[in-house]
């Protein structure tokens, strides 16, 4: 999170109730400890606990306010000497105890301080990562207008093993949304080896199921780890919008059409990366199922399991269908792409029982009713002239 000026946050920022209690903790405890000393016995070591404020104030502030309250404290503590005058030992060595006390709150912060920094520099770089890999598509891409989200389980970072691409081939627009088995930076140098091919290949294949043969081909050469895999699914639309799948062991996609969300048929594929135990091996010609026609507004929504998998309290998995169904009631076709994956994280999230959440991918197409007019060429800057 970048603070002013663009520099790291060298701590995780505390918020501003957190440090209101931390605050008023410290607050009460020293007035309290001010209370009780004047009202109990001399003999009593109540003003002890004032050796317990800066450690408090480590909770939720840096240095300086440590600092600050270790002095507060200390000065309370030589305050009330008057109320036990013998004990001028017993208060210097509370100050003593306040001052150490103080020292390893600021160091423990200190060091904390720089551990987050250094967790900031390694996160930053595996973002930038991640977005060389997992490129926004266009806007527009033959007959379709599109959109893209991501959300990555990773803790301290927007990584994760999901995966998009799309494509616009001679044999159509080509679409993928993978899952790989795995999270962090692993996750993504395989998804990474996954998109590359499939930007290379897409172009080469004529058939969905050869092109995911040469995924896997790619991957298997990739893998180190015999039990990786990435589950995928392929998407073709021809320019009549003819549409067909290739499922490698992903959720299917949905077509939204007016008031109706429904299933797109895929041949089925094992997941990218086990072909090579099938016995026998996988046939790359798959025969393509029936498909499906996309009419004008209908739209196309690619996801990952970490949507369709999100539970509520009761351990109910987010009813996707019926939620789609839901949203195209209140926003008849052609819906935005970009709105509709807005919506639909949101309303996931909301569904979600905490904020543990897998990754999730999302890629919306929807079908314009005519090719995108072409952007209008701009003129030469330095016309010539006659």
């Amino acid at each position: 999170m970048p603070t002013r000026e663009g520099a790291p946050d060298t701590r995780p920022p505390a918020g501003r109730a957190t440090k209101l209690a931390v605050l008023g903790t410290a607050l009460v405890l020293c007035i309290l400890v001010v209370i009780l000393q004047l009202t109990t016995s001399p003999s009593s070591h109540i003003a002890s606990v004032l050796v317990a404020i800066p450690a408090i104030m480590a909770f939720a502030f840096r240095p300086p306010m440590i600092i600050g309250s270790a002095i507060v404290a200390a000065a309370t503590r030589w305050l009330l000497l008057p109320t036990e005058p013998q004990r001028i030992g017993s208060v210097a060595g509370t100050t003593v105890v306040i001052s150490v006390i103080a020292a390893l709150s600021c160091f423990v912060v200190r060091r904390g301080e720089q551990d987050y920094a250094r967790l900031r520099k390694v996160v930053s770089v595996a973002e930038t990562a991640q977005r060389a890999v997992l490129r926004p598509p266009p806007e527009t891409l033959g007959r379709f207008r599109t959109a893209a989200s991501y959300l990555a389980a990773a803790q301290y970072a927007r990584i994760g093993g999901d995966l998009y691409a799309v494509a616009d081939t001679d044999f159509g627009v080509r679409a993928l949304i993978g899952d790989v088995r795995g999270k962090g930076l692993g996750a993504v140098s395989t998804a990474a080896a996954v998109l590359g091919s499939f930007h290379e290949a897409a172009y080469e294949q004529p058939t969905l199921g050869r092109l995911a043969g040469r995924l896997d081909t790619g991957l298997s050469r990739f893998l180190r780890d015999e039990e990786a895999f990435v589950t995928a699914l392929l998407i073709e639309t021809a320019p009549d919008g003819r549409t067909h799948a290739y499922s490698c062991g992903h959720p299917p996609a949905l077509v939204l059409g007016t008031g109706t969300v429904r299933e797109l048929p895929a041949a089925p594929g094992l997941p990218l990366g086990l072909r090579a135990l099938a016995a026998p091996p996988t046939p790359p010609d798959t025969p393509q199922p029936a498909g499906t026609h996309l009419h004008p507004g209908d739209t196309l929504l690619l996801y990952t399991d970490g949507i369709a998998e999100t539970r509520d309290a009761a351990g109910t998995f987010y009813p996707l269908t019926t939620r789609l169904t839901a949203y195209q009631h209140d926003h008849p076709a052609p819906v935005d792409p970009h709105h509709l994956l807005a919506w639909l994280l949101e309303d996931a999230q909301a569904y979600s029982a905490d904020d543990t959440y897998d990754d999730a991918a999302l890629l919306a197409l929807t079908w314009l009713p005519k090719p995108p007019e072409p952007t209008e060429a701009l003129p030469p800057r330095n016309p010539p002239t006659s």
